[in-house]
């Protein structure tokens, strides 16, 4: 009875860790750049129970016992890690002047009170500096590392965005956006479409042969279909396992109350 209490309420943790996931990648459908993140599930360590004859042999390890395998007993789940999917989100066209997307490998970075992060959000405007930002705020580098700054910002003259991802003014090449390859095994999901280098990693270098998309920003690559029928079918599961936490209490209070009872 102890056991499958603990293997139900091991599936309740590993449930809800599931449907935080899930509810981060619904709020996260129109998020440009944002990679769905997946739970892996692994088991606890799985018991062999077998059949010891003669009991009384057993206790005393003598010579003669007969084991006899039965099965394995598995004592529940949880959830090992929460891996990003990394594949491409489909191109959606805009209007903007300072959008682009990158078609292929790479992403493009910002500077954050945290240090750099990467994004594959390219959804880009200017703050009242003239600094090329994101949506949050964050300053865009450019491929030498530093902020990228237009005197005057879109209010002077019109500024674009090339394929190879020059920042145009009038005509002229302020800058050039960066477009980095971090190893995204040691990237890790920060909110908003960004993703921080785990300490210790190299700062990456230039992407080999990056094409960028002028006036299309990548979309969230999150699977709306699915992931609405993941939630249901995380909910049943989480009903499931509440029952059998109540059904093992329950015969546990049995058990402790009136078994050996003397009418």
């Amino acid at each position: 009875m102890i056991r499958g209490l603990y293997s139900a309420a091991a599936g309740l943790l590993s449930t809800n860790v599931e449907e935080g996931v899930v509810a981060d990648n619904l709020a996260n459908v129109q998020t440009a750049g944002y990679k769905a993140r997946n739970a892996v599930l692994a088991t606890f360590d799985t018991m062999a129970v077998s059949r010891v004859q003669p009991f009384a042999a057993a206790l005393g390890a003598a010579a003669g016992t007969t084991v006899t395998p039965l099965a394995a007993l598995p004592s529940g789940a949880l959830v090992n890690e929460t891996a990003v999917d990394w594949t491409e989100g489909p191109l959606q066209q805009s209007n903007s002047p300072l959008a682009v997307a990158i078609d292929g490998p790479g992403f493009f970075a910002v500077s954050t009170p945290q240090g750099t992060e990467y994004t594959r959000g390219g959804d880009f405007r200017f703050n009242a500096q003239g600094a090329l930002t994101n949506p949050a705020g964050a300053p865009v580098l450019g491929a030498n590392g530093a902020p990228i700054t237009v005197p005057g910002g879109q209010s002077g003259a019109p500024v674009t965005i090339d394929p190879s991802g020059q920042v145009l003014t009038g005509g002229r090449a302020v800058a050039t956006i960066g477009v980095f390859a971090p190893p995204t095994n040691a990237l890790s999901p920060v909110g908003g479409g960004l993703y921080a280098l785990a300490a210790g990693t190299p700062a990456p270098g230039p992407q080999p042969g990056a094409v960028l998309r002028p006036g299309f920003i990548e979309g969230s690559n999150v699977d709306l279909v699915g992931e609405m029928s993941a939630l249901m079918q995380m909910q049943q599961a989480f009903a499931s396992d509440a029952q059998a936490v109540q059904a093992n209490a329950t015969a546990m209070q049995t058990a402790a109350t009136q078994v050996g009872s003397v009418a």
